[in-house]
């Protein structure tokens, strides 16, 4: 008796030791709960141990065989009476206890899925009216991407509210008198939804900020091609006007032009590959951005085909008026003419084969449409004016060739394949897109009759 007796009294040592302060910090409160419970488990896994002593001294009391003193009887009915008084009193704040830490801890978790709830609504709201979107200028861009970054900031401080709700405690009170205001299953429910909603913000922001960085760098990079263009069309477009240039400076100034146009032309490309990756933020359709750069690029394309008529004509010029002693190097122009336009048709002759053949390929049906959307594109921008200026460039050689007397079939001949080429293209992109079409509908109505 004596060792159960000290043994209560450790127990009781331990509960008085126990912080009672309740706490706003759900951390302090959750470390209190948890050896709380600790304690109560120790209560019950030894509870055997004070029925097994009190069983022990009943049957001493009811012993036959044992003759006890009134006065060893009587102390021993006493620590009996003290050990259950201990014993019940000890359990009853234990319990008491628990509950209030039961309360406790639930009010401040549901709170703070509560109040992270509402933080989540905020961010989204954020997201739909801010973000979602993608800016349309380099001003814009930067904004948003302030936005990210404070919003990136806000993630990091609700990091450790997120960590706290992934070990929520779920604490059930069974007594009648406590009011739950969440059931188990509630509580569960909400939870997921914070976690996928967490979930979502947090892959927006790094998918977001990528994106930011990739429309930034083709705007920059646009931009960058945009005023070399300018700066070398503007001034090759002042030189050739003016008049008072001497024959020799103009023969220097048309091969040098010349030359350089063979290096002018792979930034048009450039200027084709950055809208070619815009277009995938941007609809090339409705999106009044889009539009301008298409413009600013198609404007380039048409000064370059005049820069290249007004360099024939000046040449044709200088031919008449120099007949004899310009006449081989006006055939030698003519010819190297007709080299470079046949050298570039047959470069796009080998577009088209390569178009062509990607077409002709299986892949799967978003691969197709990816390939579809990628080359209409590339043929809408090549298209309309620039094919036909191209095309009348070639009719200008054909007839100066004519003209001339120089053997033109050869030359007609690239250029009728050309012509024929680009319509048989234009013919297989729309049946690619009929294809696709048909095979989307295919695919619809085989899983409605799979459904139904």
């Amino acid at each position: 008796m004596e060792r159960i007796l000290q043994w209560i009294a450790t127990l009781e040592e331990k509960y008085g030791n126990q912080d009672k302060t309740l706490s706003n910090d759900l951390n302090i409160i959750k470390e209190q709960f948890q050896n709380h419970e600790d304690f109560i488990l120790t209560l019950n896994k030894d509870e055997n141990q004070v029925d097994d002593i009190l069983s022990q001294v009943n049957q001493l009391l009811t012993a036959t065989d044992i003759h006890l003193q009134t006065q060893e009887e009587n102390e021993i009915k006493e620590q009996i009476r003290i050990l259950n008084e201990k014993w019940r009193l000890l359990r009853s704040k234990s319990l008491d206890r628990q509950s209030i830490l039961h309360k406790t801890i639930m009010k401040l978790q549901t709170d703070q899925m509560e109040s992270f709830a509402i933080w989540l609504s905020q961010i989204e709201e954020r997201i739909s009216t801010n973000l979602e979107a993608m800016e349309d200028s380099i001003p814009g861009i930067d904004r948003q991407y302030q936005q990210l970054v404070q919003l990136q900031d806000e993630l990091i401080v609700q990091q450790e509210i997120s960590q706290s709700l992934e070990n929520f405690i779920i604490a059930v009170d069974d007594s009648p008198s406590v009011d739950q205001e969440y059931d188990s299953t509630e509580i569960e429910n909400k939870l997921f939804d914070c976690s996928k909603r967490w979930e979502y913000i947090c892959n927006f922001v790094q998918q977001h900020w990528a994106q930011l960085q990739e429309v930034k760098t083709q705007f920059e990079d646009f931009e960058l091609n945009r005023e070399k263009l300018d700066q070398w069309l503007t001034q090759k477009e002042d030189e050739i006007r003016k008049t008072n240039t001497k024959e020799t400076d103009k023969v220097h100034f048309i091969q040098q032009t010349e030359s350089e146009i063979d290096d002018i032309r792979p930034v048009i490309h450039l200027l084709d590959n950055s809208l070619n990756l815009l277009s995938k933020y941007f609809d090339p359709v409705s999106s009044n951005k889009f539009k301008i750069l298409n413009e600013q690029r198609n404007n380039f394309e048409q000064r370059l085909t005049q820069l290249i008529d007004d360099l024939q004509q000046c040449s044709l010029q200088l031919k008449q008026s120099n007949e004899n002693s310009d006449d081989s190097i006006n055939k030698n122009r003519q010819i190297s003419m007709k080299s470079d336009f046949d050298l570039s048709a047959k470069k796009h002759i080998e577009w088209i084969d390569n178009i062509e053949r990607i077409l002709n390929e299986e892949l799967q049906l978003e691969e197709q449409e990816d390939i579809i959307r990628n080359v209409k594109i590339t043929y809408i921008l090549y298209d309309d004016d620039h094919f036909k200026e191209f095309i009348q460039t070639g009719n200008n050689i054909t007839k100066q060739l004519k003209d001339a007397n120089e053997d033109s079939i050869e030359h007609e001949l690239v250029l009728k394949t050309l012509e024929n080429r680009w319509q048989e293209l234009q013919e297989q992109i729309l049946k690619c897109e009929q294809d696709i079409e048909q095979s989307k509908f295919s695919n619809d109505l085989s899983e409605y009759v799979t459904r139904f």
